[in-house]
């Protein structure tokens, strides 16, 4: 059978096994569906459009005629007439080009203490969206390329939550194993071994950081424990060889991870930790490292305690209408007033496909700032009319921020009102989740003495603007500090620093770790946190006046 599938003005021709479905033939088409759900049928981040042919949705056989479009779920549809077409929308399609290193990596001269040994090692910093991986001289201690790749495991499943429940279906946990390994780190390697001119086999430690659920199904260990009540990991920490794991590089290699700290408080933040000894610092201190899964750790005089709070994917284009990772032609900057005349930077190549979640950060901030986007993420209807920037998409309110002529897919990028409604969400959860921590310390967000952001997305947002939307506490810029990824840093000092591994052992028994769901205010934090910049007024002086 011979079935015709359509994306951004191409098309191939592929055979039909009549076992595969509509997301796999997609694949095998060399376009990659999003599944946020796994392929569960349950998150909609997957929808295509059939055309022409007969086919089996769920339990349903539907024929779609010429000429018709039919919007339904690829994970739950198979063709099962003769030949069938298909078209992709880009919401809905993956793209892993370009992906933009979105941070530099710092390594404290102070911490440095290399061990003189021959041969190369590569850190490699483990996230559940992007992967980063970093050549390192072991002998000089100097960082010799850096090459970053999205984690490919978000072909199965986008949170870890689901990679979690993925899990408990046998063979899936060798399959998300194979994801990360042999289609994430090992390509990486291989391109930072041919950008310098490494042999492989000169690579003799790899250390690995990242959260904890990332680090069980990395080493083969299954996460399923880490989803239920305590949420406790199998292990803090593991160890292998590259012949064991099937990495590409010498197969007698160490291969190692910084330990986590807990179910949700992962190797990543015992990193950060590291890099900036925040427990050394005077007076109240934050850490938060914004990402899939906000981390956060706030140190008291030296007493640091710990949460975790499900952010999700909204940060990282994933979910909204035009959403995009930060990769080429994504739009990365907004800039407008009441004229809703935008400037916009693009990533890249100048013709915008979509929106990162830096840009989506400036938009709703000019927005509220300008009143197009009131207290609880609704436009100002009358104004996008007057400007001629108004949109219906699929019954949603949406601004348009450039025209389809402009656009690199033939179609206007939008903002629609949900796409603002996943944003708050997420910002909501990282901020209602820092509040909390705040207050089971007795302190309140105007006690902060010092704030440092962690990660690649932090490194490029505009923390004003952040503060606008009520992301981040509303004090002084000075008292932010942007370490960037630390979570790398940490593997590569791993490498470089032999006292290290005994401090990482030492860091992870010092912070308490505290479950938000079981606090009695996250909850009431979070629904003051779903308005702009937040219903609690007094937190945000600056924004509210």
């Amino acid at each position: 059978m011979a079935i015709k599938i359509n994306f951004d003005g191409k098309m191939v021709v592929l055979e039909n096994d009549g076992k595969s479905s509509v997301m796999e033939l997609a694949r095998k088409a060399g376009w990659h569906i999003d599944a946020k759900c796994g392929g569960r049928g349950s998150c909609a981040s997957c929808n295509v459009l059939l055309g022409e042919g007969c086919y089996r949705v769920f339990t349903e056989t539907i024929e779609v005629m010429p000429e018709q479009r039919r919007e339904v779920l690829s994970c739950q549809t198979y063709v099962i007439g003769d030949c069938a077409e298909i078209f992709l929308p880009r919401s809905s399609v993956i793209s892993f080009a370009g992906a933009r290193i979105a941070d530099e990596m710092d390594i404290p001269e102070h911490h440095f203490n290399p061990k003189f040994k021959t041969g190369f090692g590569v850190a490699v910093d483990i996230g559940t969206t992007t992967v980063v991986a970093a050549l390192i001289d072991l002998q000089s201690g100097k960082i010799m390329s850096r090459e970053s790749l999205y984690n490919q495991q978000i072909l199965k499943a986008d949170d870890v939550v689901s990679r979690i429940s993925l899990c408990s279906i046998e063979g899936n946990l060798e399959a998300l194993q194979e994801l990360v390994i042999e289609h994430t780190l090992n390509p990486l390697i291989h391109k930072l071994c041919d950008g310098t001119g490494t042999d492989k086999n000169d690579i003799v430690h790899v250390t690995l950081s990242g959260n904890t659920v990332m680090m069980h199904i990395f080493f083969g260990v299954s996460p399923e424990t880490i989803g239920v009540i305590p949420f406790k990991p199998v292990s803090n920490s593991f160890s292998s060889t590259a012949r064991e794991l099937k990495i590409d590089v010498n197969p007698d290699a160490r291969i190692e991870d910084v330990p986590s700290i807990s179910g949700y408080v992962g190797g990543d933040i015992t990193s950060d930790l590291h890099v900036s000894n925040l427990w050394k610092r005077d007076g109240l201190t934050l850490l938060i490292d914004i990402g899939t899964n906000g981390e956060m750790v706030a140190s008291l005089n030296g007493e640091m305690t710990a949460c975790a709070t499900a952010a999700g994917p909204a940060f990282e284009g994933a979910g909204l209408l035009h959403g995009a990772r930060a990769a080429s032609r994504a739009i990365d900057t907004v800039k407008y007033d009441r004229n809703l005349d935008f400037e916009l930077t693009v990533i890249g190549d100048p013709s915008p496909m979509g929106l990162c979640g830096s840009a989506i950060i400036d938009f709703i901030a000019d927005g509220f700032k300008c009143g197009l986007i009131n207290a609880f993420g609704r436009y100002d209807v009358d104004l996008l009319k007057e400007k001629d920037r108004y949109e219906n998409v699929k019954g949603m309110h949406a601004c348009m921020l450039v025209a389809a002529e402009l656009s690199a897919t033939g179609e206007s990028i939008t903002v629609t009102e949900h796409d603002i409604a996943e944003i708050l969400k997420a910002k909501a959860a990282i901020y209602s989740g820092l509040k909390t921590l705040l207050t089971e310390l007795g302190k309140t967000v105007h006690e902060i003495d010092h704030i440092i952001l962690a990660g690649g997305f932090a490194k490029h947002i505009d923390i004003k603007n952040a503060i606008t939307i009520g992301l981040l506490p509303d004090v002084p810029i000075e008292k932010y500090e942007v370490i960037g990824n630390g979570s790398l840093a940490g593997a590569a000092l791993a490498l470089l620093d032999q006292s290290t591994k005994q401090a990482y052992l030492d860091i992870i028994h010092k912070p308490k770790v505290i479950t938000l769901n079981k606090t009695a205010h996250f909850t009431s934090y979070f629904q003051e946190a779903l308005a702009i910049p937040n219903l609690e007024e007094e937190d945000f002086p600056s924004v509210i006046i």
